[in-house]
């Protein structure tokens, strides 16, 4: 397969689990055509829901986290005019120029003049030592170790500075993602960041035009965590080499500070050019430019060309019984992000309410009941939901990577006790792997997805025990091995499912990955063999 490229339209925000959009489009054209009723049930960014769009489906998007909510609304809006955007974001950071001379202002080392300090390497205990600077003087960043006369001018200037109300949120305390007790969103930030972050948000929020105030918030949150003690340095390669913010509010030894306004500029860019390609992609497939959002699917029944947007449980959708012609969906992967308790840091600056009761999710958090059992017993509610309102003989996909047992266990028999009819099962091709992913041996690499049909008849299942799936899980695994020799765990994942789903197999929930561990051997490549 050619090498998937980045579409300007999905990297407005740094919302996780986005899907390639060439293989949701291929998806899109194996099971629906033009008009037909589309949807993504736990829409994330709402990659999928976008391709749907601007390929001719009525999309509808769903998803209980609101931070999510937010960026579908944002991709899919089209009635705004690009140059006044750049105009309105120009306009907002030309005003704030002194806030951030104030803070981000040194001497520059090759000629004293003034220079702009662009990122800080600071230690867990929040001192500075290093920064990057930029000057007229040259064209290269200079690097600068900070004088203790330089170091202690900005510790004054953030222990004096008075902090104006602002959104703030206290942290589940979460140790798997680094959320301490009595940890606060506040706490994400040094105070220098965390009065520019303020500065810009009043100055966004003055805005009249709610269209280009909430695009202008897009970017805003997509630069909260760029701009926080969450960034990390890759230290391999220098003590101010940049990482990124993947998950978690993990802080390091040293971590590095950003400017708030230098890097929100390149959010703005990165907005502007996502705008103009979602534009060009509507104005490319002939789809006039306007206000397409309905409010509910007799709506979209009554228009040729719709989209919708629910922040809705999606163990109660909104949708009358029989009333979607294709399913798309990418469900939590049980633990492996846990949305809502690190989406806070753009639910909290946006003053969203989020339903943290409702969320789908395994989560170490003790404050929260989310464990393995009740996963499969909501992802079973939500299959039931999915089931209900796809038509007869219509398609639903779902894409899926875990290790867990248990969390395969839930989309298995919620799937299956749905009455679900396999359809094709193949492994979906991703631009990048999670650290998860490519740092363990024994582990899937990249996403299964699976299409099921809605069928008019009950399935009859078969229940086995305990003894009896691990039983057939290494029977499964030893006929392989026997013919290969060597396999990796794609595909005896591969092969285990592929005979659950196709003999309709309800199996006990248990570690897939501990039965081959306890019953084969694994090299160094990751290929398992007898």
């Amino acid at each position: 397969m050619d090498k998937l490229k980045k579409q300007a339209r999905y990297e407005m925000h740094k919302y996780w689990g986005k899907k390639p959009p060439e293989q949701l489009k291929s998806l899109l054209d194996e099971y629906s055509k033009e008009g037909d009723i589309v949807l993504d049930p736990f829409a994330g960014y709402g990659v999928f829901i976008g391709e749907a769009f601007i390929n001719k489906r009525n999309a509808i998007a769903n998803d209980l986290n609101p931070a999510a909510c937010f960026i579908q609304k944002q991709l899919l809006v089209s009635e705004i005019d690009i140059e006044e955007l750049a105009n309105i974001a120009s306009n907002i950071i030309h005003s704030l120029e002194n806030v951030d001379k104030f803070w981000n202002t040194i001497s520059c080392p090759l000629c004293n003049e003034d220079a702009k300090i662009i990122v800080t390497l600071r230690h867990n205990n929040n001192n500075p030592t290093k920064c990057k600077i930029k000057c007229s003087c040259t064209k290269r960043m200079i690097e600068h170790q900070l004088s203790n006369t330089e170091i202690s001018k900005l510790l004054k200037k953030e222990k004096e500075e008075i902090i104006p109300e602002h959104p703030v949120s206290s942290i589940m305390h979460n140790s798997r993602i680094s959320a301490k007790k009595n940890m606060n969103t506040d706490d994400l930030f040094t105070i220098r960041t965390l009065s520019m972050h303020i500065s810009l948000l009043n100055k966004i929020n003055e805005l009249e035009d709610k269209v280009y105030r909430d695009l202008l918030l897009l970017a805003f949150t997509a630069n909260l965590a760029n701009c926080s003690r969450l960034v990390p340095p890759i230290k391999s390669r220098g003590d101010m080499a940049p990482g990124t913010w993947m998950t978690g509010f993990y802080v390091g030894e040293t971590y590095l500070e950003n400017s708030v306004l230098h890097y929100f500029k390149n959010r703005v860019v990165k907005l502007i050019s996502g705008k103009k390609d979602f534009l060009k992609q509507l104005n490319d497939n002939s789809i006039k430019k306007s206000d397409y959002q309905a409010s509910s699917i007799a709506e979209i029944k009554k228009n040729k060309l719709n989209y919708l947007l629910n922040n809705a449980d999606t163990k109660k959708l909104p949708y009358p019984n029989n009333s979607i012609d294709y399913i798309f969906t990418d469900p939590p992967y049980g633990d492996s992000v846990p949305y809502f308790e690190q989406s806070i840091i753009w639910n909290t600056w946006l003053n969203l309410s989020v339903d943290y009761t409702n969320e789908v999710v395994i989560s170490d958090s003790k404050e929260r009941n989310k464990k393995s059992q009740s996963f499969s017993e909501d992802m079973e509610l939500c299959i039931s939901e999915i089931y209900r309102v796809l038509k007869i003989n219509k398609y639903f996909s779902i894409t899926f990577h875990s290790i867990s047992g248990a969390e395969w266990y839930a989309i298995l028999n919620g799937c299956l006790k749905n009455n679900f009819i396999l359809h094709k099962m193949e492994w979906l091709t991703q631009k990048t792997f999670t650290p998860r992913q490519l740092n363990r041996t024994k582990t899937v690499k990249g996403d299964m997805l699976i299409t099921f049909k809605k069928g008019k008849n009950k399935n009859k299942h078969i229940l086995l025990s305990k003894e009896e799936t691990e039983s057939l899980i290494i029977k499964i695994t030893e006929k392989l091995l026997h013919s290969n020799n060597l396999a990796d765990t794609n595909t005896i994942y591969m092969a285990l499912l592929q005979e659950f789903f196709s003999e309709h197999l309800i199996i006990e929930n248990i570690n897939i990955i501990n039965i081959l561990t306890n019953n084969f051997s694994i090299n160094e490549a990751g290929l398992w063999y007898i």
